[in-house]
């Protein structure tokens, strides 16, 4: 990670927890509490916070300030959560571990898991609503649930993820895998362009950092590929060779872990140029190339050792 990037991550890590324990959805109930254990357990402690911080800089980039788009921060992180929580389902991935740590379904039970995974979703499009509002931004916020209905839905993260359910075996191609690949394109997407929409946007910036988060996402399930095909299970916090066991296709074994790198690096820096053509010399492109990269790094590492 670079120096800039380190210290934008320390300036804003601990606001952005803050505003995910104020914004956490909490069942008032009597019989309860196991869902809002779960909810609290599927958050805290997280991750890397990777895409709360690219909601962050994708609304410092149109010029808002950073307190104004945390509660889309918080929307994104808890999407991102509940696309995990299904995901490590007996009946999607069947995984044990995330974030170095028993799965949700593991400690709670699969009822509990799903509950969970919907009440994080569903506060997500709130927030989404609530914080174009905040601003004066009525259209805005029509526009965004539209925009997020679209990017979770049957043609986004749920239906890559039935896609990804379907392909077994191998030699289903690039095509294929790019409809995999929805459910990361799709998320990153609504990820880079959620903060910036809620705080009043241009429809032409909206588009280049929609444009950035899909080839993105797309670069950042490539190298996932790879980090799952060479990289060791302690390493990555969750289950490795998730596709060999489920007998699925990805970008190592159809194009090869060198073709596969090199396809991922290519499709960041054409969209780091047009994100530079767009916006100019600021220090959030600079960052956002910085997060980028370092994608590619932590998969290039494991690439040349396999070369």
């Amino acid at each position: 990670m670079t120096e800039r990037l380190s210290a934008y991550v320390s300036r804003h890590r601990q606001s952005i927890e803050a505003a995910l324990g104020e914004h956490l959805p909490r069942s008032s109930q009597p019989h309860a509490r196991r869902l809002n254990e779960a909810m609290h357990y599927s958050l805290f402690p997280g991750g890397k916070r990777w895409r709360p911080m690219l909601t962050l800089l994708g609304a410092e980039i149109i010029g808002a300030r950073p307190q104004d788009a945390l509660p889309a921060c918080c929307a994104m992180e808890f999407l991102h959560t509940s696309s995990i929580i299904f995901d490590d389902l007996p009946a999607m991935d069947d995984a044990a571990i995330r974030r170095g740590r028993a799965a949700l379904h593991c400690v709670f039970g699969e009822s509990i898991a799903l509950l969970t995974a919907l009440a994080l979703m569903n506060e997500s499009y709130a927030l989404l609503s609530r914080t174009a509002r905040a601003h004066g931004e009525c259209k805005s916020s029509a526009r965004l649930m539209e925009e997020a209905a679209r990017c979770i839905g049957v043609d986004g993260m749920i239906g890559g993820q039935a896609v990804d359910l379907a392909l077994q075996g191998s030699g289903q191609g690039p095509d294929a895998l790019a409809s995999r690949n929805l459910k990361t394109t799709a998320l990153m997407r609504l990820t880079m362009i959620a903060g910036a929409v809620a705080c009043g946007a241009q429809e032409e910036d909206a588009a280049v950092l929609g444009e950035f988060g899909e080839s993105l996402g797309m670069a950042y399930q490539i190298c996932d590929d790879l980090l799952d095909e060479l990289a060791d299970p302690d390493l990555l916090g969750k289950p490795a060779k998730q596709d060999l066991r489920h007998c699925r296709s990805n970008y190592a074994t159809e194009l090869g872990v060198e073709s596969a790198h090199r396809l991922a690096g290519a499709l960041i820096q054409d969209a780091t140029c047009a994100l530079r053509q767009r916006f100019g010399n600021r220090p959030e492109v600079d960052l956002l190339s910085d997060s980028a990269a370092l994608i590619l790094q932590g998969a290039g590492c494991f690439a040349l050792a396999a070369a």
